[in-house]
C-alpha cells in the first residue's frame, strides 16, 4: 500500500507541476482574443468550430501566438506521460473494476490528446488561407474526445474513492464528481471546460497531501 500510494502521490505532483508550466511563460498577447467567452487560448483553439476562431487565437502565420501555443504543446507531452501514469497508478491502489475502467477511459483520452497535439502543430506551420476546415476538424473531435473520455475517468474514479468511506478520499472524491459535472457540461459549451479544471486542480493537491502520508 505505501509503494502504491507514494507512486500516486508523486504522479499527481507531477501533473500539477505540468499544469503549473503550461500556465507559465510564454504568454499569449493581446492579439489573441478567443471566440465564445472561452478564457483559455490553449482550449479555444483546441475547440475551434471554423477557421475564423483559429485566426482569433493565433493570427496570420508567423505569430508570437503561434509560437507560445507550439512551446505549450511541447510542454503537453509531459503533462500527457504524468496524468497516463497516474490513472494506471491509481487503478493499481484501487483495484476496482470501477478504477480499471476509469484507466482505459483515462489512457485513451491520452491516445486522443496526442492525436490532437499532432494536429495542433500541424496547423500552427500553415497560413490562415490555407488552413482548412479538415485541419481544424483534426483539431477539435480529438479534443472533444479526450475531454469527454477524460472527465468519465474521473467521474469513474471518484465513484472507487467515495466507496472507500474515509473522508479524505470522499474530499478527492467530491473534486472529481465536481470536475466531471462542469467538464462533460463543457463538451456542449465549451467555455464551461476552463472552470472544470478548477476542481480537478484542487483533486491534485488532495492526492498529493494524502498519499505523501503513507510511508
Amino acid at each position: 500500500m505505501s509503494l502504491k500510494s507514494r507512486a500516486v502521490g508523486w504522479l499527481a505532483l507531477s501533473c500539477i507541476a505540468a499544469i503549473v508550466v503550461l500556465n507559465g511563460n510564454p504568454q499569449f498577447t493581446n492579439a489573441s482574443q478567443p471566440a465564445r467567452g472561452i478564457g483559455s487560448p490553449v482550449i479555444a483553439l483546441e475547440v475551434a468550430r471554423n477557421v475564423d476562431e483559429v485566426d482569433d487565437v493565433l493570427g496570420e502565420a508567423p505569430s508570437p501566438d503561434r509560437e507560445a501555443m507550439r512551446i505549450k504543446q511541447y510542454i503537453d507531452f509531459f503533462f500527457i506521460a504524468s496524468y497516463s501514469g497516474l490513472y494506471i497508478a491509481l487503478a493499481w491502489m484501487l483495484r476496482t473494476r470501477l478504477a480499471a475502467f476509469a484507466m482505459i477511459c483515462g489512457l485513451a483520452a491520452a491516445v486522443f490528446d496526442v492525436i490532437e497535439n499532432f494536429a495542433i502543430l500541424r496547423l500552427l506551420k500553415v497560413p490562415l488561407a490555407y488552413t482548412t476546415q479538415a485541419m481544424v476538424d483534426a483539431i477539435r473531435y480529438p479534443s472533444l474526445a479526450k475531454w469527454a473520455l477524460a472527465f468519465a475517468a474521473s467521474a469513474l474514479f471518484g465513484a472507487s474513492f467515495w466507496r472507500r468511506q474515509r473522508s479524505s478520499l470522499r474530499t478527492i472524491a467530491a473534486f472529481n464528481f465536481a470536475a466531471a459535472a462542469i467538464g462533460l457540461y463543457g463538451i456542449f459549451d465549451n467555455a464551461a471546460l476552463l472552470w472544470a479544471g478548477i476542481p480537478l486542480f484542487a483533486g491534485l493537491v488532495t492526492m498529493v497531501a494524502v498519499f505523501w502520508r503513507f510511508r
